[in-house]
Order: structure tokens, then sequence, then C-alpha cells
């Protein structure tokens, strides 16, 4: 293996959305992508503890699947979300749009 094959060798600490969105970058450029999890996968679990996997994609987030090639498949089966609700101590409930009419 010669120095330019050990330069193109690149771990990825956290497999979360962004760890794992890094890791297709750096792949389709060329890397060798190691890609760590410390937690297991939910998904496979019997009791998720602190978790959710409730996911909100915001413009940024769909921008970065579209360049990937990704978006169309991962929002297919998505909702939009208008705001997010705020619940106050007091039992109030308020929303906070996102943006503006059009933006979800």
């Amino acid at each position: 293996m010669g120095v330019k094959d050990v330069d193109k060798r690149i771990a990825i600490v956290g497999g979360g959305l962004v760890g794992g969105l890094q890791a297709c970058f750096l792949a389709k450029r060329g890397f060798q992508v190691s890609l760590y999890e410390f937690r297991d996968d939910i998904r496979k679990q019997e009791i998720v503890r602190g978790r959710s996997i409730n996911l909100a994609l915001s413009y940024r987030g769909r921008t970065a699947l579209q360049r990937m090639g990704l978006e169309e498949k991962v929002t297919r089966n998505g909702i939009p979300m208008y705001a997010r609700m705020i619940h106050d101590l007091d039992g109030t409930c308020r929303p906070i749009p996102y943006g503006t009419k059009d933006q979800v």
C-alpha cells in the first residue's frame, strides 16, 4: 500500500445523521471510510430509552440529501411540517412556523 492509499482512508466517529451523510460524501470523493457508532442499532433493540426516532428534516438537510441523490427516496414517505408546537408550563400550546407558508 502506497502513501497515496493511506491518505485516502478516514474514520468517522458517530454514525448518526451527520456522520452517515459525511461518510457518503467522502466515499463519493474516493475515500475509504470507516464509520463507528457506540450505540446499538435501535431498530434491533426491544427497549429504547432516551432516544427518539422521530426526525424533522430541514432545508439544509434536504439540500445535503439532494446532493447525494437521496432526497426523493428519503422524503417520499414523509409528511410536511409547517411549525413546531411549543407547550408552555401553564398548558398553553402555540405554534412557531419553520419559515414562510411555502416552507416545510
